[in-house]
């Protein structure tokens, strides 16, 4: 085609484009239409009309194209300002019900508090405990009753304060989980407890030195408090009223926008550590400069997260427009893509909520296994077997001890069979979605070398790789947390590929290192997320719960003090062993859906089964014909 014909069919169309260009053209879908004809143009001109004008201009109109679509795109800092100044105020007043009832809670926890010591002195000492209790008033004795704001160096105790506040506003969030029951009763708990320290020091006569030390912080740690006890009061009301969604995806949207929330007190925990460990040891500052301070705090929290989402919201300045919902879909995952690391953590979430019952099945059978070997071969007395301490990541420091002890030298074969058990189950259902993600998708994808061969072998294969890396539990602690995030991936993508592509165990381990070395970096940052997620579960364990739940069964069912301790010795085994399980699953799963990421990436084999087919296959509407 001559130059000059060209511009002639296409001038219009141009002349159009720049006068709606002109006229600030903002429908989207407008303007990616422009852009898709104009660049279709341009190509074209690059091609038969290079060192033409025609080509210089196209070229700029495109350009002009391009500015009007991205010109508006907001940076990340346009994003976390937007966060803070709508997003969360907009949820802040969605949740304002729960956010009046947790406060409601925990101010009637506190008036229990301070009337159950008032009618029972002794209440005092069960709720703060003896210890702390005779701490306390040796420090009224000597003159100094907040002295226990001073022992310890600023610094050390803003990273221990701000921690165990973060730890505190989470697992009141997190309890939400139980139909928001565990939210509740972790408000009436530390509602009580505040009440019943407050009394004491009014009983004493120090209300006020008390008042302007506790609160100094505490305007600051209690709201967070209350704030966790609204977003997980908002995940269980998710959970019991459901309405038009289903009950799983309200829980899903309720669980994020408590998610949400609780983002939104980070400045509050780490506001109220500092100000406990670095301002509240000031005990001789003035009352009047202290006071003031209480009263800023207590203001700003009361205007951000009462007044200012009220005042928005009668302003109609919330952009409605901006909740989304994401798609309901029941898709099946996509292995034919190269992804990210977010997205395959996605996917290993995806996938283990789909194959949630057999691999908890699968679990409760290598519990029930792991149980009675470690029970029924021990030579010390089984509440003798494990130690549980109550606390912070209690059951994790106890996890090395379910692979070694020297009250029963066969626990880690029982160990690592159990492991066996939920590793090979989760790889089979994946290679069973894996299937049927090829019948869905008719791209001759199951030519893929992908072989499980008999179940025996493939579970003995399992095993052996399973066996080996469960070696790793019997190192010192150190050892433990510095091979596991590097060891895990490598391990567990050699099983992958002896599962999928049929190898034996030297084959696949030099397959194993010619695969991950594009994608180790994405390998080990993928499963120090899962990590972190498998923690999270583990500290609902360490949440109170747990022994909350066994104490209520120890008292409702007659047994002797022997038989309680043997069946919370065996419970608490088997709850912690199941939770383990289950984590080692969702581990399996996110190496298992990284492994066809990093095949296509090193192979492109998907890639080359669809070029191979072009040309030989056709679609029309849905229908296959020859070509």
């Amino acid at each position: 085609m001559r130059e000059t014909t060209f511009i002639e069919q296409n001038q219009q169309k141009w002349q159009e484009f720049e006068q709606l260009l002109e006229g600030k053209v903002s429908d989207p879908e407008k303007l990616n239409e422009l852009f898709v004809q104009v660049t279709d143009d341009l190509s074209f001109a690059r091609t038969f009309y290079p060192n033409r004008s025609v080509r210089v201009y196209l070229n700029g109109l495109a350009q002009k194209i391009f500015f009007n679509i991205y010109k508006n795109k907001k940076s990340r800092r346009s994003n976390f300002v937007e966060f803070w100044t709508d997003d969360l105020p907009r949820l802040i007043y969605d949740a304002r019900f729960d956010l009046r009832l947790s406060l409601f809670i925990f101010s009637l926890a506190m008036a229990i508090g301070m009337l159950s010591c008032w009618a029972e002195p002794d209440f005092l000492r069960t709720i703060l405990g003896d210890s702390y209790v005779e701490m306390t008033e040796e420090n009224i004795r000597s003159g100094d009753p907040m002295a226990v704001y001073k022992e310890a160096g600023a610094f050390n105790m803003f990273l221990g304060i701000t921690l165990n506040n973060i730890l505190v506003a989470f697992r009141t969030f997190i309890m939400g989980i139980f139909y928001g029951i565990g939210t509740i009763g972790i408000l009436l708990y530390n509602g009580v407890m505040l009440g019943a320290f407050q009394y004491f020091f009014i009983e004493k006569g120090l209300f006020q030195e008390s008042f302007l030390a506790v609160w100094l912080h505490g305007s600051f740690e209690i709201s967070s408090i209350v704030i966790a006890g609204a977003a997980g009061l908002t995940m269980g009301r998710g959970l019991v009223f459901p309405g038009t969604f289903s009950r799983e995806r309200s829980f899903q949207l309720a669980a994020r926008r408590g998610m949400s929330l609780m983002v939104g007190v980070v400045p509050l925990f780490i506001f109220a550590g500092f100000t406990e460990s670095y301002l509240t040891r000031h005990t001789d500052a003035p009352d009047w400069l202290r006071g003031l301070f209480i009263f800023s705090c207590f203001a700003i929290v009361v205007f951000y997260f009462a007044i200012f989402p009220k005042m928005k919201a009668r302003m109609g300045l919330f952009k409605t427009e901006d909740i989304r919902l994401t798609p309901d879909l029941d898709r099946w995952l996509d292995f034919t893509q190269v992804k990210s690391a977010g997205e395959l953590f996605t996917d290993a979430f995806l996938f283990f909520r789909k194959c949630l019952r057999p691999i908890g099945l699968a679990a409760l059978a290598g519990t029930g296994l792991f149980c009675a070997g470690a029970f029924l071969l021990a030579e010390a007395k089984p509440t003798e077997l494990f130690s549980y301490q109550q606390g912070l990541f209690g059951v994790v420091q106890t996890v090395p001890g379910f692979f070694k002890s020297p009250s029963n030298p066969w626990l880690f074969p029982f160990a690592a069979v159990a492991l066996g058990i939920v590793t090979f189950v989760t790889q089979f259902m994946l290679k069973r979605w894996r299937n049927i993600a090829d019948d869905e998708d008719d791209e001759a994808t199951s030519a893929v070398p992908s072989s499980m061969g008999s179940i025996a072998a493939g579970f003995l294969k399992t095993m052996v790789v399973v066996t080996v890396f469960s070696l790793i539990f019997l190192l010192p602690g150190w050892a433990i947390v510095l091979l596991l995030p590097l060891l895990f991936p490598i391990f567990f993508l050699c099983t992958q590929v002896m599962i999928f592509e049929g190898g034996n165990i030297f084959t696949s381990i030099a397959r194993t290192g010619d695969l991950m070395a594009t994608r180790f970096g994405q390998m080990v940052g993928l499963y120090l997320t899962l990590l972190l997620t498998g923690l999270l579960f583990f500290l609902l364990l360490d949440s109170g719960l747990l022994w909350f739940l066994l104490d209520i069964i120890s008292m409702n069912f007659y047994l002797s003090e022997e038989g309680t301790l043997l069946f919370e010795a065996v419970a608490v085994t088997g709850i912690s062993v199941f939770v383990l399980l289950l984590i080692f699953g969702l581990w399996t799963a996110g190496c298992g859906v990284q492994y066809f990421s990093i095949l296509e990436v090193n192979e492109a084999y998907f890639l080359k089964k669809r070029l191979e087919m072009i040309g030989k296959r056709e679609r029309i509407r849905g229908l296959e014909r020859e070509a």
